[in-house]
């Protein structure tokens, strides 16, 4: 076999003398079907990443090229930066006839083939040894870098957790948890250099009823390979907002508290401290009180910045709602905030799948804020998902409500309701090159 391309510069023979610039060619003989290294990487580093992977099955040395620090490294150099997102249902629904674990997404969804509708589509994960019968669910509970966190806990008070990469297939299970906490909020944090995941944590959070002086970890470590229980002693008490999950950021998690702003705790930190970044003194507090808890605000990372959004609460005749709000936290280890956008009801306009459902008092649900467009969020609007553009100061419905599916949810305090896929739904944005799993399945216990 002999691969062949031509190189060499046309002449010009009418006018040799010509300063014009001509085309050219280059001529290179790879002989014996053997492409150099160099070819490869160069070729591979130009492909989709979904067709690398592939690739790496062609033979051992393929495999080495891709597998290589290095490789990784000039991939994630030539990268696109729009990178591919989507948002991400928290229930996962097993399928066992297929072999599956199946997660619904809403917007365009470019992780897999969407075969249910041009708004939908299902994320595949492995099927998992265990209880898990058909027709039962698990639980997302953290995405972070393409990694999900989901929870196949037999029970409310033991969690299951594993890690799965959806763009490499890889799947790493952890060992069940010790500590029996009654209601759970978890995160889920990473390091990682050159594409190759070094360490992770994941972080359970006792969110007690009331508040409380004492609040109770348990965290797992990939380094140690097992749970501790971590007890943190606080100057105030704290009463977390467990609706809305904690956020990550500088290796830290942050949940929200109900009187005092954000709670922040470092699983990396031997020191077992937290402290509190406090909340915009201009916020409806009444967003984050025991009886709306959470549900109408977002605080989530965006861009590298934290960013706290509302949605105020108290009605206007004949809206449910008064406005929107959005802050910036201006710099990461001081309380101060700038208030990026405030719009009344009056100044919004609704499209006319919205308009009904604003009238009859629906308050929105903050889902998520766009991963490259700083001027826009996500919101579930009754049974509809809608975006909110604070330019135009427009909310227009993405999903058409019949095409949403409700989940049996625990409301927090142990009993069912039904409630839209999109109530505790996450943002899935994946990385250039995808984290690798190197870590060995540990069995469950």
């Amino acid at each position: 076999m002999e691969l062949c391309v031509n190189s060499k510069m046309e002449e010009s023979f009418e006018n040799p003398i010509s300063v014009e610039l001509v085309k050219t060619k280059s001529e290179m003989f790879f002989s014996n079907g053997y492409l150099p290294d160099w070819f490869l990487i160069e070729v591979l580093s130009r492909l989709p990443v979904k067709c690398v992977f592939r690739y790496k099955s062609v033979s051992k040395r393929w495999r080495f090229l891709i597998s290589a620090t290095s490789f990784a490294s000039l991939y994630i150099s030539r990268a696109s930066l729009l990178t591919p997102w989507t948002i991400l249902a928290n229930t996962l629904c097993v399928n066992m006839k297929i072999g599956s674990f199946l997660a619904q997404s809403f917007l365009p969804d470019l992780v897999s083939d969407n075969w249910l509708h041009s708004r939908f589509s299902m994320v595949h994960f492995p099927n998992m040894v265990g209880s898990s019968e058909v027709g039962e669910g698990c639980n997302v509970v953290g995405v972070t870098d393409g990694l999900v966190l989901y929870d196949c806990g037999v029970g409310e008070e033991v969690s299951d957790y594993h890690i799965y990469n959806a763009m490499t297939g890889c799947c790493v299970a952890i060992p069940r948890t010790s500590t029996r906490f009654g209601d759970v909020s978890t995160g889920f944090l990473t390091k990682y250099e050159g594409g190759s995941l070094m360490s992770y944590k994941v972080v359970r959070l006792d969110c007690q009823f009331g508040e409380s002086y004492v609040l109770k970890f348990e965290v797992f470590s990939s380094e140690t390979g097992r749970w501790r229980r971590v007890v943190v002693y606080m100057d105030v008490a704290i009463e977390v907002v467990w609706l809305r999950r904690p956020v990550a950021l500088n290796g830290k998690l942050h949940w929200i508290d109900r009187r005092h702003g954000i709670l922040v705790f470092n699983p990396f930190d031997d020191f077992n401290q937290c402290r509190i970044i406090g909340l915009p003194g201009d916020i409806d507090e009444r967003c984050i009180d025991a009886r709306n808890n959470g549900r109408s605000v977002l605080f989530d990372v965006h861009q590298g910045q934290l960013r706290y959004m509302e949605v105020s609460v108290v009605s206007v005749y004949p809206f449910g709602f008064s406005g929107i709000s959005v802050w910036v936290l201006d710099e990461y280890d001081s309380s101060s905030w700038t208030l990026q956008h405030k719009v009344k009801i009056k100044g919004i306009s609704f499209d006319d799948i919205l308009i009904s459902k604003a009238l009859n008092g629906t308050i929105p649900t903050p889902i998520a804020f766009h991963p490259l467009d700083a001027n826009i969020f996500y919101l579930g609007f009754g049974d509809t998902i809608a975006s909110y553009n604070m330019k135009t100061l427009k909310l227009d419905a993405l999903v058409d409500p019949a095409d949403i599916r409700g989940t049996l949810q625990r409301n927090g305090r142990g009993s069912l309701r039904k409630t839209p896929c999109w109530s505790s739904a996450f943002l899935f944005t994946l990385p250039p090159w995808p984290i690798s799993l190197p870590i060995k399945k540990r069995n469950s216990k």
